[in-house]
């Protein structure tokens, strides 16, 4: 109950929408390692947030992957423990050691879905892939706020500039070994000029 006459700060209504694969792919290339309760409660500070979702691509079912497959489903049933909503997409083979499972189509239909359906205020996106760009824009036009978190420097340009705000996840996602700090993660608005 607000006293003094002071009225409850109103928290926006929030999805999260994360990227897993291109995170963790970033992640890997950068040294960093993901503590993903930290991250989701930082991208949570100060918001409802109606649900993160997390969008994430598996091996072929095929026998050469059944050992990483397996791993990966471990991961996955974690974070719906965790209490994540999963939504997984099977991936093809690409070569004899590589496989492709790109979900940004299923990122925008979703988000699309989710805006005409839950009405959000604040659309986070957790990626760095500048294909999402016209998906953010979308989500404007609707009357949403639209963040974008990722580190700088692999933001994508279309989604750079589509966005309301930018968080930095160099604030979030610490260096592979170190303890994660209690960061705020304070959606800026969008300054390149310095990028």
């Amino acid at each position: 109950m607000a006293t003094g006459g002071q009225k409850p700060v109103a928290r926006k209504r929030t999805i999260i929408l994360i990227d897993e694969g291109n995170l963790t792919g970033i992640c890997g290339k950068l040294n960093r390692s993901i503590d993903w309760l930290h991250l989701r409660e930082q991208l949570s500070a100060g918001r409802d947030v109606i649900e993160t979702f997390v969008f994430a691509g598996l091996p072929p079912p095929t026998g050469e992957w059944t050992e990483f497959r397996q791993k990966r489903e471990r991961f996955l049933h974690w974070m719906e423990a965790e209490g994540f909503y999963v939504m997984r997409k099977q991936g093809r083979p690409t070569t004899q050691q590589a496989y492709k499972a790109n979900v940004d189509v299923m990122i925008a239909v979703e988000a699309t879905e989710i805006a005409m359906e839950v009405k959000p205020e604040v659309v986070v996106l957790v990626t760095g892939d500048g294909d999402l760009g016209f998906l953010a824009c979308k989500l404007r036009r609707r009357g949403i706020r639209v963040e974008v978190a990722a580190f700088a420097d692999n933001l994508g340009e279309d989604l750079k500039i589509s966005c309301n705000a930018f968080i930095d996840l160099s604030r979030i996602v610490g260096p592979s070994g170190s303890r994660q700090e209690d960061y705020r993660a304070a959606a800026v608005e969008p300054n390149w000029e310095n990028s």
